[in-house]
C-alpha cells in the first residue's frame, strides 16, 4: 500500500494542522499537527535530507547540492490539486492527534512514526521525494499559520522549473 496523495490545512480554531493522507488502496488517515510536532517534523527532515546528500560530497559540494535540491522541490510540488479523499479510514474520521514523533533514514527514504495519545502508532515511509515535498506543504501551512517554526533556507540560485506529472500530489 502506498501514499497515493497528502493533503493539509491550518485550522485556526484548533491553532493545529490537519493532514490527511490517502493511499493506493483508498484509506484515508487524518492527523492534527501541533506547532512542536510540525517543528520537529520539519527539523528533522532537513536534517536527514542533508546528511543523505553529505555523504555523497564534500561539505561545500553537499551544502550546495542540498540547497539546490530543496528548490527543486519546491518549484515541482503541486499545493493545488484536489484531494482526492479515501472511503475507508481506519483511526475512524475524526483526525488523531500526534503526540509524538520519530523519523528514522530508511534506503531511499524516511520512516515517520506518528505516535497517538492512546499509545497508538502510526507508520508513514516516504520516499526522499515525497518526504521533501511534505516539508515544502508543511513549511505552507506553517506560513499560513504564523508560527514559522523551521523556515525553510532560501537558496540563492534557480533551478530550471520540470515538467511531469508525479503520481504524489500535495496540496
Amino acid at each position: 500500500m502506498g501514499i497515493r496523495q497528502l493533503n493539509g490545512g491550518y485550522v485556526p480554531a484548533e491553532d493545529r494542522i490537519l493532514l490527511r493522507v490517502s493511499t493506493d488502496a483508498g484509506e484515508e488517515f487524518r492527523f492534527w499537527l501541533t506547532r512542536p510536532v510540525t517543528a520537529h517534523l520539519l527539523a528533522a527532515n532537513r536534517t536527514l535530507a542533508a546528511r543523505a546528500v553529505a555523504k555523497k560530497f564534500s561539505p561545500q559540494i553537499a551544502q550546495t547540492v542540498t540547497e539546490f535540491e530543496q528548490q527543486a522541490v519546491q518549484q515541482q510540488t503541486k499545493l493545488d490539486d484536489q484531494f482526492q479523499p479515501g472511503t475507508n479510514f481506519p483511526l475512524g474520521e475524526a483526525p488523531a492527534l500526534v503526540v509524538k514523533l520519530s523519523l528514522t533514514p530508511v534506503e531511499n527514504g524516511v520512516s515517520v512514526d506518528l505516535g497517538m495519545p492512546n499509545g497508538t502508532n502510526v507508520n508513514l515511509r516516504f520516499e526522499h521525494q515525497l518526504a521533501q515535498q511534505v516539508s515544502v506543504l508543511l513549511d505552507r501551512l506553517q506560513t499560513d499559520a504564523k508560527w514559522l517554526a523551521a523556515p525553510a533556507p532560501t537558496p540563492a540560485a534557480t533551478p530550471p522549473a520540470e515538467t511531469g506529472d508525479d503520481k504524489k500530489r500535495m496540496h
